[in-house]
């Protein structure tokens, strides 16, 4: 848990405060996201609660302990730190940099090795082709998975994140932020996350404080609550005026997908087109889903071309399809493609590629108008 207790900072030299008065609580297992206009003081604030900046006033704790009550070196070791500029160290092996804190721990090598090829696993890298590589061999998106396994490396129980996905491109931003929420369903940290950017407030917390410049909180709860019930004027042009379809950001996938077989209707790649031309007239579907043996998802047949097929096998006519979403994915998300593709379905997929279910734009339309008439 972090708890804030009515928390300024005042530079020096400076007659008005960078933040004034803060006082929050975030739960364990729950990310907070801090967000507010150039100035508002929003890193300031994260960098407090590690004591790279020390507070004026205030109380700061973490599980329990106040922070200006501990050594800052020993403190900043048990809590994970996650910048936008990464921060690798370029002259170490990427096995290295994940050990860091690890080795100033006093780790075995043994244990440290471990932990380095557990993390690299959790981030979706080869160990035996990542852990002695160096940072410049690896892409954007690849160094960021880093930053964060290095953050995990001696489990912290605390998460401290500055716009961790800023400084790289659009697609790369949203796949990592998938990746994260479905890693963090698994570690369940306490988090406390820094950006400038609603859409991903929204998207990685479970809870948002808004800031104005001056550092004072202007609102902070859900982004259900922020969303629907703005506290003021201030709180309700920041976050702007499609706030409907907005919370199409609160909404995943996995929560509006069809599973069943009048929505997905799924064959083997040797299935014959005779047999998916009968089921989809029979369910009134126009597409066929095809799974290998572990259903893993490998293309699609429409009922034309199953139609203009006969007697022909689904992995000779299938096709692959031209987009696909996963299940930590938000609705807006996955609407978004949707729309730039010109679809009016799209296939979920699991971590191994495994065909969850649909997600069809007839239910994107009812959220929609759900939200319009709340």
């Amino acid at each position: 848990m972090i708890k804030l207790e009515n928390v300024t900072k005042i530079y020096p030299g400076m007659s008005e405060p960078a933040v004034n008065g803060v006082s929050l609580e975030i739960p364990e297992g729950e990310t907070c996201v801090l967000i507010g206009p150039s100035g508002c003081g929003k890193t300031t604030t994260m960098k407090m609660v590690n004591r790279l900046i020390d507070p004026t006033s205030g109380r700061i704790f973490v599980a329990g302990q106040n922070v200006m009550e501990q050594d800052p070196v020993e403190l900043r070791r048990s809590i994970g730190y996650v910048i936008q500029q990464i921060g690798l160290f370029p002259h170490m092996t990427i096995r290295d940099n994940i050990a860091t804190v690890p080795q100033l721990l006093g780790w075995d090598k043994e244990r440290i090795d471990r932990r380095v090829d557990e993390l690299l696993e959790l981030m979706g890298l080869d160990p035996a082709l990542h852990r002695d590589r160096y940072p410049r061999q690896l892409s954007g998106g690849q160094r960021q998975r880093i930053g964060v396994a290095r953050a995990l490396a001696a489990d912290p129980p605390v998460m401290l994140m500055d716009e961790p996905f800023g400084a790289i491109d659009p697609i790369t931003r949203e796949h990592l932020q998938n990746e994260f929420l479905r890693l963090q369903k698994q570690i369940k940290k306490t988090i406390l996350f820094v950006t400038h950017d609603i859409d991903e407030a929204i998207k990685m917390g479970t809870r948002i404080c808004i800031l104005q410049v001056g550092g004072t909180v202007e609102q902070y709860g859900s982004p259900d609550e922020i969303l629907a019930r703005p506290a003021n004027a201030f709180v309700a042009g920041f976050v702007g005026a499609d706030r409907g379809l907005k919370r199409l950001g609160l909404v995943r996938t996995v929560d509006v997908m069809r599973k069943d077989s009048t929505g997905v209707v799924r064959f083997g790649p040797r299935d014959s087109t005779d047999d998916i031309l009968a089921r989809l007239t029979a369910t009134g579907r126009r597409t066929a889903w095809v799974v290998d043996s572990d259903g893993r998802f490998v293309g699609y047949v429409a009922i034309d071309r199953a139609r203009e097929s006969p007697g022909k096998s689904a992995e000779e006519v299938m096709q692959p399809y031209p987009a696909v979403t996963v299940p930590e994915a938000t609705l807006k998300d996955a609407y978004s493609i949707m729309l730039t593709q010109g679809l009016i379905r799209m296939p979920v997929l699991g971590p191994d590629k495994e065909l969850l279910g649909v997600i069809f734009s007839d239910d994107v339309h009812a959220v929609i108008r759900a939200n319009q008439e709340e």
